[in-house]
């Protein structure tokens, strides 16, 4: 058992939903979806994708499209909130390694 640095034990904390913000814009996040979510079956709205993933499912909320701007550098980036609602720890691990898969950019 795993104790705090008061002496207390530490609970497991098991995640339950992130935050991201990636480096596409919603057209291109839309293009890659198909491909990242090949494996599961998927149903898509205006602001919603839900996924099946084994007993669960994945939400994910889509927010408006963000430009980050660096001097005159302007980058797309788009928000997102990503709900696990009844999956274990393996099956989020599962599921968030196909899907960083395909959108992870390049660079060095």
């Amino acid at each position: 058992m795993m104790l705090s640095l008061f002496g207390h034990p530490l609970q497991e904390v098991r995640l339950q939903a992130l935050y991201r913000e990636m480096g596409f814009t919603r057209a291109e996040f839309m293009q890659i979806l198909p491909s990242a979510l090949r494996n599961y079956s998927y149903q898509t709205s205006d602001e919603f994708i839900t996924v099946a993933v084994a007993n669960g499912s994945v939400t994910i909320q889509l927010q408006a499209e963000q430009v980050r701007r660096i001097a005159l550098l302007a980058l797309p980036y788009l928000p997102m909130h990503i709900q696990f609602i009844d999956l274990s720890d393996t099956e989020i691990k599962q599921f968030l390694t196909q899907f960083d898969l395909y959108y992870r950019r390049g660079g060095g």
